[in-house]
């Protein structure tokens, strides 16, 4: 699976605002075939969602793309929190899990 396709597929590159986006946690767990700059990316855009979404993510544990495409999982603050990011007809949409 390549990286670039997922993140231009899912638009979430599209979505950077003026929040900070959230790092990687030292122990964080993504698909191993994305580097960790890859990885922090994706994290850096699907953060910056959920915060714009007034949801809490000061870090990132885990971020993976679905199997089906047209959404992540993403675990935030030492696995305390959970959301689904989907595209939901060309607009994004969190919930928490």
């Amino acid at each position: 699976m390549e990286l670039k396709p997922i993140i231009a597929a899912a638009g979430l590159s599209m979505i950077a605002t003026n929040l900070f986006a959230a790092p990687l946690e030292e122990n964080a767990i993504y698909p191993g075939s994305w580097s960790r700059t890859d990885a922090q990316a994706i994290a850096d855009d699907a953060s910056m969602l959920i915060r714009r979404s007034r949801y809490r993510c000061d870090s990132v544990s885990s971020i993976r793309s679905w199997l089906t495409g047209g959404g992540f999982t993403v675990f935030c603050n030492g696995f305390r929190y959970e959301y689904e990011i989907e595209d939901r007809g060309g607009r994004w949409t969190v919930t928490v899990q």
